[in-house]
């Protein structure tokens, strides 16, 4: 084999990876991955959209994840996403999307639209006021409408 088809056997071979998240950095977006017996240095995680609607969360330690290196060349590397491991899968089938936030929040910045029902086995909270244990003032009996609800 020459040395160029060597090489380009080399980088094919080298392009994807998968390995386990060993250190994380939220500041910088970036983790440090074991892939065998080579530990990375901080490489970049992809992120579903980075323009003006943005989507990001980073990886579990301990999470398994598949990582694209450009040519074979780790310094170019980034994490692009996970794997399942131990079956553990989050949806039960394909037509409920689920996502377990591992006692986690969920933070949405802008306006949120539903054309839907919306079901929520906790309480609401909006502006303060909680829809489970909210008073409301002015109660008179009978078929009259009450006052606003208490802060």
């Amino acid at each position: 084999m020459t040395y160029s088809a060597a090489e380009t056997d080399r980088q094919i071979g080298n392009a994807l990876h998968v390995g386990t998240i060993t250190a994380i950095d939220n500041a910088t977006g970036r983790a440090r991955v074991q892939i065998g017996d080579l530990l990375t240095p901080p490489i970049q995680i992809m992120q579903l959209r980075s323009g003006t609607i943005r989507m990001h969360w980073m990886p579990s330690l301990g999470e398994q994840v598949t990582i694209a290196a450009p040519s074979g060349d780790m310094a170019r590397a980034f994490v692009m996403g996970s794997l399942p491991i131990d079956g553990n899968m989050v949806a039960p089938d394909e037509g409920s999307p689920t996502m377990d936030l591992g006692g986690g929040t969920l933070r949405l910045i802008g306006n949120l639209y539903i054309d839907g029902d919306v079901e929520v086995t906790g309480d609401v909270v909006a502006s303060g006021i909680s829809l489970v244990t909210h008073t409301h003032g002015g109660v008179i009996p009978g078929g009259a409408n009450t006052q606003e609800p208490n802060g």
